[in-house]
């Protein structure tokens, strides 16, 4: 959106037509395909941005509705013969330094845009304009030791989570520091008649339901809004039985899998049945810092990921890991992971790299990486295993965390009965920069 300072011949030097100049913001040329000023404070700043995106990213009420906040015209539209009707000046507004520019159209109308220094300021660097939208750069990757660390803040009170502003603020930010937190000391829908067995009449009052909603949408799959996780004779799913279930992430067989999941321990006293989290964006990193080729396989080769059971069949091809094509580290420049995509329980024969036609080296790269990224995340000091007490509930990234749970019996008499549901990624980050912005 931004061009380098250039002269050429169009250059045109400003006129002192400006009613208030203020020192602080000046112009210093103007073409129809560019208008640079001097944001500078101390020292000369000069940051040239294109017309069309002025005047694109103009607020003005014949730009933009005052109620909807939506925009009135498209980029194309302007894009034509953009010319001014008279020369940009700078003045101030409100005691606020502003960029003017009036526009002139086809049909001879014009329109009239301000632009305080403080919008320009923040649309003059990449970083700049990410601020408050993305949060990537603020994630801790984590091992075991640096989660133990830090389990006071990662642990959360859960009447103070639905009570105190503050409370919900922390968990928002330690759910995208750390992808994970825990909610404690949460009401037992067992104390409720209502609520011991999940229905569409009772879901919205349960106390998992409470939680989910504060962070976002509740997003409904093929297990509906809410589901038990309790063992089940002849279960078309392996979490509804007692045998090891390894490492995954849910519904990666869907287009937009969910951003989080939340699993209330209502039941939890049989014997083993501890889970076990892993970072596997940590994971992902290793593998990108010893060996960069295994890397690039793991973002190229698709991974056929379905669900064939129950006369349901979904079905995705992604690649382990999904890099931000558009948002880099404010900090160090480098592509930022968006997304991991691991689930070997959900996983179907490969579509590419079938026969030795199919670039065989890629292939031997892509499983190099896959045994690198497997024995990360299975190295003990890589994880955290933790038998979750009942009335908490575990929430965490299900685009980042690895979940896992180990083999368990009820021998010795105990019961194991979870609630869980999933909230669309979309509107907990959504979540993040209205906190953010407060």
């Amino acid at each position: 959106m931004f061009s380098c300072i250039r002269t050429n011949k169009n250059f045109k030097p400003i006129a002192n037509s400006c009613k208030r100049i203020v020192r602080e913001l000046s112009i210093v040329f103007y073409d129809t395909s560019h208008i640079t000023v001097d944001l500078g404070k101390d020292e000369p700043e000069h940051i040239s941005f294109l017309t069309v995106f002025l005047r694109d990213a103009c607020q003005s009420s014949e730009s933009v509705d005052a109620s909807s906040k939506q925009k009135r015209f498209s980029t194309a539209q302007i894009a034509k013969n953009l010319r001014f009707a008279k020369d940009p000046v700078v003045i101030e507004i409100k005691k606020q330094p502003c960029l003017q520019v009036v526009w002139e159209h086809d049909d001879g109308t014009t329109i009239e845009s301000t632009y305080i220094e403080a919008e320009l300021r923040k649309y003059s660097s990449f970083k700049n304009r990410m601020s408050g939208k993305f949060f990537g750069h603020k994630q801790k990757l984590w091992t075991n030791s640096d989660l133990i660390k830090d389990m006071k803040n990662i642990n959360v009170d859960y009447n103070a989570y639905l009570s105190g502003d503050e409370t919900f603020r922390k968990t928002v930010e330690i759910l995208n520091k750390y992808g994970l937190c825990f909610v404690n000391g949460i009401e037992s829908p067992l104390c409720n008649p209502q609520s011991q067995t999940l229905a569409s009449t009772n879901s919205d009052s349960l106390p998992l339901a409470k939680l989910a909603k504060k962070l976002g949408y509740i997003k409904e799959t093929l297990y509906g809004r809410f589901f038990d996780v309790k063992v089940e004779q002849n279960a078309k799913n392996i979490a509804y039985t007692n045998v090891f279930l390894p490492f995954h992430m849910d519904l990666c067989y869907y287009e937009s899998p969910p951003g989080l999941q939340l699993l209330h321990f209502i039941q939890n006293s049989t014997t083993g049945g501890e889970n076990v989290v892993a970072d596997s964006f940590l994971a992902a990193k290793h593998v990108k810092e010893t060996d960069s080729e295994a890397y690039e396989a793991l973002k190229t080769v698709p991974i056929t990921f379905h669900y064939n059971n129950n006369n349901e069949y979904y079905y995705y091809l992604r690649p382990l890991i999904v890099e931000d094509p558009y948002v880099r580290c404010p900090e160090t420049g480098e592509a930022q992971i968006k997304e991991v995509n691991y689930s070997p329980p959900f996983q179907g024969p490969f579509e590419h790299h079938v026969t030795r036609d199919d670039d065989p080296a890629l292939f031997d790269s892509f499983l190099r990486g896959m045994r690198a990224f497997e024995d990360f995340v299975n190295y003990k000091a890589n994880q955290y295993v933790v038998k979750i007490p009942e009335n908490t509930c575990i929430i965490f990234d299900n685009r980042r965390i690895l979940h896992s749970r180990l083999e368990f019996s009820t021998e010795n008499g105990g019961s194991r009965w979870l609630m869980g549901c999933y909230v669309d990624g979309d509107s907990f980050r959504s979540k993040l920069r209205t906190l953010h912005h407060k």
